[in-house]
């Protein structure tokens, strides 16, 4: 069902459709169920006021009987059981004398109502109405009264159809307040999907205050409360593990590293020591590359990363690495689309830091000769920054991770590529540092665009 109909999935509008059909239906049986003793009802008090009239001393008179005052006061008297202003009569009354001469007949006796000479109350059915025919005999004379059964429940259909349009109104009313009663149930559900939507790596100490809920939503809330107390300290724990051991290994690298230099230095008559040498120091340059950048994740996981701000323009930056990306390859043609300044707040190195990132992505991602692209524009009070290149493009399985930890869309994790899956990570926390953004954007065969969004300075 909730397949067939996925606008079914809110709890709160399911609660208000299973409330309203509930109660519609009750009050359905209850209005049959009511409808069905009313008609029961008025047809046997119709038989007592018919029987009763029979047996009035009125109809004891003899030829003088003045039949068409009586007539008006049958008319009269069950007046109440017909509908209002209609044109045919409802009580119709015929006096025969010894069966044979007709001492009175009602204006709109039915031609085809012929009554069996039968004692008692009995129905008969003419061609357009249904007829309760009663009759008494006085000596030679035989009085009929008939009531017209037909416009009686033309009256009750009238009133059972307002009453259906009330059905429906109440039907509305009972939806409305099962919405509302619903909403309010669901209330301290949507105040803990609020925090959780808020909820970010520097905002776990926020609570939900349990006061004045229910048992159970109160229940929910305290677990909601202790989940978030146990994650704050794993993940305080796991930020105080990766800063303190990217600042530990800073310096036995720093060590490290320099002694390789001075190694190399000394072995330059023996080409396989130097070699060794090299590729050793190249390692150790990339181990400390990746402890520096785990640093600057771990502190702005901390909240530490203080950003000193300032007055900056990117677009000699840009222009440099365009520059940079000739030297390397002059196969690839680089596309410069950039405005005359491009003036944000911020810390220069960081945000070089970024865009290289960026463009070293592209170079070594890209096809090979492929164009290199470099844009920006002004979008309202933001910068938005294109860095794009000439690609197979990206498979969509790995667009929600590119921005994840170590991860790589290479999936053997090609050594040929240098990297270990940090820089759009780190890149993307510096963005955010800035009060900026960071996405990929136009995934489209043949090409790959990261687009960064700063605001203007």
């Amino acid at each position: 069902m909730l397949e067939r109909w996925p606008q079914l999935r809110s709890f709160r509008l399911r609660i208000a459709l299973v409330s309203t059909v509930m109660a519609l239906a009750a009050i359905t049986a209850l209005y049959a169920s009511t409808g069905y003793i009313i008609v029961q009802r008025r047809a046997s008090i119709i038989d007592r006021m018919l029987a009763a009239q029979l047996a009035a001393p009125l109809f004891q008179l003899t030829l003088q009987t003045p039949w068409s005052a009586i007539d008006a006061n049958l008319n009269a008297t069950f007046a109440g059981f017909a509908p209002e202003n209609s044109p045919e009569g409802f009580v119709v009354l015929r006096v025969l004398h010894a069966d044979t001469e007709e001492l009175y007949r009602s204006s709109d006796w039915p031609t085809d109502l012929a009554p069996r000479p039968a004692s008692g109350l009995q129905t008969v059915d003419t061609f357009e109405h249904s007829w309760r025919v009663g009759s008494v005999t006085n000596g030679p004379v035989t009085v009929w009264i008939a009531i017209n059964r037909s416009l009686s429940n033309v009256q009750l259909r009238a009133s059972f159809s307002k009453f259906a349009f009330a059905l429906v109104g109440l039907a509305a009313l009972i939806g409305l307040l099962s919405w509302y009663l619903a909403g309010g149930a669901m209330r301290p559900v949507e105040r803990l999907t609020r925090v959780m939507v808020r909820l970010n790596a520097l905002d776990l100490d926020r609570r939900v205050s349990s006061e004045h809920e229910d048992r159970e939503f109160a229940e929910l809330i305290a677990v909601f409360n202790a989940m978030l107390d146990r994650l704050q300290r794993s993940y305080q724990q796991a930020v105080r593990f990766s800063g303190d051991a990217a600042h530990e290994l800073k310096t036995p690298l720093t060590i490290l590293q320099g002694e390789l230099e001075r190694s190399f230095a000394r072995a330059v008559h023996d080409p396989t020591l130097e070699q060794g040498l090299a590729n050793m120091l190249d390692e150790v340059r990339r181990l400390d590359s990746i402890v520096r950048k785990l640093l600057l994740l771990a502190r702005a996981d901390a909240g530490q990363l203080h950003i000193p701000m300032a007055r900056v323009n990117l677009l000699p930056m840009l222009q440099d690495l365009a520059e940079d990306i000739e030297l390397m390859d002059d196969s690839r043609p680089v596309r410069l689309d950039l405005p005359p300044h491009l003036h944000v707040n911020g810390d220069a190195e960081l945000l070089g830091q970024v865009l290289h990132n960026l463009v070293s992505n592209a170079i070594k991602y890209g096809t090979a000769g492929g164009w290199i692209a470099l844009e920006a524009r002004a979008d309202g009070q933001h910068w938005q920054i294109d860095i794009s290149n000439a690609s197979e493009g990206i498979a969509p399985e790995h667009w929600d991770r590119l921005f994840d930890r170590f991860y790589r869309a290479d999936q053997a994790h090609n050594r040929r590529i240098s990297g270990v899956g940090l820089g759009l990570s780190l890149s993307r926390d510096i963005t955010r540092a800035h009060g900026g953004a960071l996405e990929l954007a136009d995934p489209g065969p043949g090409k790959v665009c990261f687009r960064l969004t700063l605001p203007i300075a």
